[in-house]
């Protein structure tokens, strides 16, 4: 079966499909798309804004809304259909553009997702990437900056020094299809942990952990993995692991922006208020309206798995925004670089046994 819409074409991303992407880009870079709204506010804001009602563009049809979802319906139709031909090739052709061979950077995709685990690791167990409130160093979490230790019960320290370990055995490629089974298994204690707030990150963690167990760590491995576990995944389609991969980032953007912006929007009104965000004129829960289908389309565009290259610098751009415009700071988004690069290099991956394009 084939999950992505890629055409037998040369896997080269040429410069001419990055005309296709000014306008997603534009809306990515002018506003913070992918953030995960809880990092940036208290956790007392947070039960503040929990309690708030809706604005009305979220609970009623109106002109507002109705209009910014037919204009998002239009470009993910307009962008899938652009994706199925050989409309880029054709512009690229014409204006002679260069083309980048992002296939050659493919070996290096495992390293690049290795790193970004131990970076999250690190920062995680170290609480170096606080929410806003705590200190750096003060409250260290599980993953990412929302779950945190000190408001549930019990002595987690042990999982604390386990993503502590986890972060050693990426970082220097130590059995990394068995450091990938314990990230799944560190997964599954996160929803015993903190319930529904695990589902925020599950999606793209274990799917970075099955393309880890297929694929291996790598380059620069200390020590490969057992043989046994080798021949085990031996079978799996050369584009099966980038394939799950590039599914369940784009579910999980999905989730974000369907769960916290468009269900719980008032996490962001919080953040724009905190923050004092440029609103370009709109008022703020239109803004945060158009934060919410951006991000929604993202993700099905990600899921869909059509022109996933130049979708990759869609991504660049909006962490670079949220991470300048919220003092969100460089290290919030480290394990999803890896993830950016795995897109930009392997593209969708494909299901079936076939050649991945």
């Amino acid at each position: 079966m084939h999950l992505g819409f890629d055409r037998r074409r040369p896997v080269g991303f040429t410069f001419a499909q990055a005309f296709w992407t000014v306008a997603l880009v534009s809306l990515a870079t002018a506003w913070p798309t992918l953030a995960h709204d809880t990092w940036v506010i208290t956790h007392d804001q947070e039960a503040i804004a929990h309690a708030k009602p809706l604005p009305e563009i979220f609970t009623t049809l109106g002109f507002a809304n109705v209009a910014i979802s037919l204009i998002a319906l239009l470009g993910v139709v307009g962008w899938v259909g652009i994706g199925r031909t050989d409309i880029p090739d054709r512009v690229a052709d014409h204006f002679k553009l260069p083309k980048v061979n992002a296939e050659r950077l493919e070996p290096w995709v495992p390293v690049a997702l290795r790193l970004g685990l131990a970076a999250m690791f690190v920062t995680a167990a170290f609480g170096l990437h606080p929410r806003l409130g705590y200190e750096i160093g003060e409250s260290p979490v599980l993953f990412a900056s929302d779950l945190e230790f000190r408001h549930v019960s019990g002595d987690w320290t042990w999982v604390i020094w386990t993503q502590i370990a986890l972060a050693a055995a990426f970082l220097l490629g130590v059995w990394t299809r068995v450091a990938s089974a314990l990230l799944v298994a560190l997964v599954l204690l996160g929803f015993w942990i903190f319930d529904v707030d695990m589902l925020a990150y599950a999606g793209v963690l274990i799917a970075t952990a099955y393309y880890l167990f297929v694929k291996g760590g790598g380059h620069f491995e200390l020590l490969k993995d057992p043989d046994a576990l080798v021949r085990l995944v031996a079978s799996v389609p050369p584009g099966r692991a980038q394939a799950v991969l590039r599914i369940g980032t784009g579910l999980s953007f999905l989730y974000l922006g369907i769960f916290y912006k468009l269900l719980h929007p008032t996490y962001l009104l919080a953040g724009v208020e905190i923050y004092s965000l440029p609103l370009f004129g709109f008022p703020a829960e239109v803004f945060v309206f158009i934060v919410a289908t951006v991000e929604v389309v993202v993700g099905i565009l990600i899921t869909v798995g059509v022109m996933v290259r130049p979708l990759s610098f869609v991504l660049v751009f909006a962490f670079a925004f949220f991470s300048i415009s919220m003092n969100e700071g460089v290290l919030g988004h480290s394990f999803l670089y890896g993830i950016v690069f795995a897109l930009f290099a392997s593209g969708a991956g494909r299901w079936s046994p076939r050649e991945t394009l």
